[in-house]
């Protein structure tokens, strides 16, 4: 229990650097046309993006390992808790110490994590029939879709709308880890399970979504949108399907502190617009 916490910590440190080094890629490729398929594609390319990939795909390693043993909404409410990171690293790298509403912000995010430490149910998830994995690959022909029809808005409204379907690519990714079951898989027919390879659409929708919603408008706008729905899908679904449960006698705790967290760190998103670049409109070599 105490390393599934761990690397749930790590998770939100990683994504956190990450984060950080993904936003400074993204600024480098201007958007070009309406849409800016073509440019989300070449921040996707890039060398200092795929560094911040790497750290992401680290990252969800990390909750892999959380999510053997964690509930949905404990591990994806500490992941998100990486935006507290990002304001972290923002301090050390330009000397911007975080406003007095940040560091409350930081300290309400803390005890809503905390409680939801104590309080969450240590428990595997159930065996998911054939038809959570048919609805797994509805979703992401879903989430595809939207993915195209969002990469036709430009401005924030974009970055919101990317943003958000990043998060439900991500979501999809956080769904099939915790459905996964390693033990009850041969090596190589684990290869062809269903969520197994729902992994890979996921993960390149993903990529490009927020490359894309990273280069419309201000980076709290994409990881605000990211971040909300990354938090609030696969911890409702996970609670409804995947048996996920709070100790016996701790659901008010675990009320409060999924509502305190969230709140906090959606908060402390939107607070942050300051300490991310702006939007370039020509190349940077």
């Amino acid at each position: 229990m105490i390393f599934a916490y761990v690397a749930a910590f790590a998770t939100a440190i990683f994504y956190g650097v990450s984060a950080v080094i993904e936003d400074r890629a993204a600024k480098r490729v201007p958007i070009s046309g309406a849409s800016g398929k073509r440019a989300a594609m070449r921040v996707a390319g890039s060398r200092v993006y795929m560094l911040g990939m790497a750290l992401s795909v680290v990252a969800w390693a990390a909750s892999l390992v959380a999510l053997h043993t964690l509930p949905l909404f404990a591990v994806q409410s500490i992941a998100a808790s990486s935006i507290g990171v990002v304001v972290l690293i923002t301090w050390a790298r330009t000397g911007h110490a975080p406003s007095n509403r940040e560091g409350v912000l930081l300290v309400a995010m803390g005890i809503g994590l905390v409680a939801l430490a104590v309080s969450a149910a240590n428990t595997h998830a159930p065996h998911t029939g054939s038809m959570f994995r048919i609805l797994i690959w509805v979703g992401v022909i879903g989430v595809a879709w939207a993915a195209i029809r969002a990469s036709r808005v430009v401005g924030n409204r974009g970055s919101a709308l990317l943003g958000a379907v990043s998060g439900l690519s991500d979501s999809g990714l956080a769904l099939c880890a915790r459905a996964i079951h390693l033990h009850r898989h041969h090596h190589l027919r684990l290869l062809t399970d269903p969520l197994v390879l729902a992994l890979i659409p996921f993960a390149i929708i993903g990529i490009v979504a927020f490359a894309g919603s990273l280069q419309r408008g201000s980076a709290s706008i994409a990881l605000a949108c990211q971040q909300a729905v990354l938090t609030v899908v696969p911890s409702a679904i996970g609670l409804i399907v995947l048996g996920d449960r709070a100790r016996h006698g701790f659901i008010p705790i675990t009320i409060v502190g999924f509502v305190v967290s969230v709140v906090a760190i959606l908060a402390l998103t939107l607070s942050s617009a300051r300490d991310f670049a702006k939007p370039v409109t020509e190349n940077v070599p």
